[in-house]
């Protein structure tokens, strides 16, 4: 199905693009220009005990919704622990981290506008080589990782 910014659409269980990012399965339900710049939402299945770095969204709030399994999600000074049907709302500019269960998970997740093609563009590089700080430098504006 092709998707156009001014129209409506449906997509049904598995559709929509996908992206192979470092092991977690992405299903980009909405990207970031359909939404003018509005949001992006990214259904992401992880294995096992994995999760991102410490980071901040300085350009939106971020959300997660979990489908299955569960995560522990940091928000600043909290740890929440979230299974199927919890939801945890992170605002804009404030760190947070998240960590799948040992069983992996599934979790809707409202991102700032554009995060799908910084996931997009880093897992095509992997496929040929080592990420570059040029990659890295373009998304200062999505996300900020390394926060102390």
């Amino acid at each position: 199905m092709t998707q156009e910014s001014n129209k409506g659409y449906a997509l049904k269980k598995g559709e929509g693009s996908q992206i192979d990012f470092r092991g977690t399965k992405m299903t980009v339900k909405v990207a970031g220009d359909q939404t003018q710049a509005g949001y992006s939402l990214i259904e992401m299945i992880h294995p096992p005990n994995i999760g991102p770095a410490l980071h901040i969204h300085p350009t939106g709030a971020e959300a997660f919704y979990v489908l299955e399994g569960a995560y522990d999600i940091h928000c600043d000074a909290q740890t929440y622990q979230a299974g199927p049907g919890d939801f945890v709302f992170i605002p804009t500019s404030t760190p947070h981290t998240y960590q799948s269960c040992s069983e992996g998970g599934k979790v809707l997740v409202l991102t700032p506008s554009g995060l799908e093609q910084y996931f997009a563009e880093v897992a095509d590089t992997l496929k040929v080589g080592p990420i570059t700080w040029d990659i890295r430098a373009r998304n200062r504006q999505a996300v900020r990782p390394g926060i102390s």
